[in-house]
């Protein structure tokens, strides 16, 4: 399956005092990259998952490709182009919609306003606007209510048709069902599922919540401060996890709990050494070459790769 979008060597970096810096309480002027030299393709038509836990960069490489977030390394290519927020090709559909919508303007205006934007055509923006309502399951009934008149997954469901109005090829869903409840979440993940499909979409399905990608994702891409860790198939990361990490976030599934680690065991950019293995202080299998340089991804499996030492010594896997 060909590429539609490939991060190469992706660097994002922040510096003290904003972002990840200022809930650590960061006071110098050390910068971090927030997303440090990832390399990822998402493949056209598949539904990626980028899990992870606060703070690994899974927000910050989808609003790199928006351009929210300025890149100060490596590359972002659309069809081996650099990518360009202009043209629509590239939506978001945000975790709080109520949040990323005017309270003053309609469901139809806010439908309006993305169509003029990409130039449809005035005699049928209105035919167009009802369309985009019956495809995320709302009636032309919504098309004069305001934002706060909607429930929860009414506003996420206008949300998704507000990110179609532009045609896009890739969708972008950060978080997109967290504040959802569970059957309400289940609806819109079904139905993200059917627009992949109605409009040959791309979706790139951001989450720290495991049941939902093990359920709507094809692939995982496991991210841990600013780290690709492991990226393969859903099936096969979840029966065959390769990365201590992924084990750990899976461990967290069984158990019906979240992932919650010791303060002094997660990776500080502000004390720790950023060019030894991030997962090193939380890590039951370190190596001296650990402590040295954070490894490459390498295979171990097919169409399954993990940035782990483990793997250049077979003996030690399991």
């Amino acid at each position: 399956m060909s590429s539609i979008l490939e991060f190469r060597d992706t660097v994002v970096t922040f510096k003290s005092g904003s972002g990840l810096f200022s809930r650590l309480g960061g006071r110098d002027a050390r910068s971090f990259n927030a997303v440090d030299h990832v390399s990822l393709n998402v493949r056209k038509g598949e539904i990626l998952g980028i899990v992870g836990e606060s703070g690994s960069g899974k927000t910050t490489i989808c609003k790199a490709a928006l351009g929210f977030h300025s890149i100060s390394g490596g590359t972002i290519t659309e069809d081996g182009k650099p990518v360009s927020s202009n043209d629509g090709s590239l939506q978001m559909v945000f975790q709080d919609p109520l949040s990323s919508l005017n309270p003053r303007q309609t469901i139809a205006r806010s439908l309006e306003v993305p169509l003029r934007l990409s130039h449809a055509s005035k005699d049928k923006i209105d035919h167009r606007i009802d369309e985009l309502l019956g495809d995320v399951g709302l009636s032309s009934q919504f098309r004069n209510r305001y934002p706060h008149e909607l429930s929860g997954g009414q506003l996420q469901r206008l949300a998704i048709a507000r990110a179609l109005a532009t045609n896009p090829r890739v969708l972008f869903a950060d978080e997109a069902v967290s504040k959802l409840d569970v059957s309400v979440r289940a609806q819109v993940l079904n139905l993200l599922k059917k627009l992949r499909d109605r409009y040959n979409l791309t979706i790139v399905f951001v989450t720290h919540d495991l049941h939902v990608a093990r359920f709507l994702c094809d692939r995982i891409a496991v991210m841990y401060f600013g780290k690709l860790l492991e990226l393969g198939p859903t099936r096969e990361v979840y029966n065959n996890p390769c990365h201590p990490y992924t084990t750990e976030l899976l461990g967290t599934l069984n158990k019906g709990r979240m992932l919650q680690a010791s303060t002094r065991d997660i990776f500080n950019p502000l004390t720790d050494d950023v060019r030894a293995c991030r997962y090193l202080s939380r890590c039951q299998h370190v190596m001296a070459e650990c402590h040295e340089l954070h490894p490459e991804q390498r295979s171990c499996g097919p169409d399954h790769s993990v940035a782990c030492y483990l793997y250049d010594h077979k003996e030690l896997v399991q």
